[in-house]
């Protein structure tokens, strides 16, 4: 029996050695994880920010475009560039934080909208509709991937802000109607 407790305290010391190392490996990559996380978060969300800015400047364009029926096909193609471009060259210039499929679809966003003061009627509604709902997704898209929505989820669970007022109760009201237009 003396033997076998020779032999096992050596093992249980190899097993602790192995054990230790790993966890400590385990416990560094956490560490540093929780070093990077924040410095990661702050420039994802400020990548995201820019973006914001850009597809609002772009929205001004493409208002100007469909609300200007005295622009030329050729005016309006270039107006449309300029929304365009830089949300293309600055998705691509933050691609580290950014993410490709979300950089693409904000890229696509104002694509098609030069074509809207050629088409009449319901066309050009379900035109707009289009682009309208794009953009809408496209914001709510980046606050999903940049954290701010989960955040701002966070903080309405530990401020439970009464938010309320005649105008908050129209837009709830429109809300609603459009949800459920029964």
């Amino acid at each position: 029996m003396t033997t076998f407790f020779a032999v096992l305290a050596p093992v249980a010391a190899i097993v602790g050695i192995v054990l230790g190392i790993v966890l400590n490996e385990t416990l560094r990559k956490n560490n540093r994880r929780e070093i990077y996380a924040p410095l990661v978060f702050e420039k994802r969300l400020r990548s995201y920010e820019g973006l914001v800015v850009l597809i609002n400047e772009g929205s001004e364009i493409a208002s100007q475009i469909v609300e200007d029926s005295d622009l030329t096909d050729e005016k309006r193609y270039d107006m449309i560039r300029m929304a365009i471009g830089p949300i293309a060259k600055y998705t691509d210039e933050h691609a580290l934080y950014i993410d490709g499929d979300l950089g693409a679809h904000c890229t696509a966003l104002f694509m098609g909208v030069e074509d809207i003061p050629k088409a009449d009627g319901k066309e050009r509604d379900e035109l707009l509709s289009q682009f309208y709902k794009m953009r809408k997704e496209a914001l709510r898209m980046i606050a999903e991937d940049s954290g701010v929505a989960e955040i701002n989820k966070l903080f309405c669970t530990i401020n439970r802000p009464k938010l309320d007022g005649p105008i908050i109760e129209r837009i709830s009201e429109l809300r609603r109607l459009r949800n459920n237009p029964n």
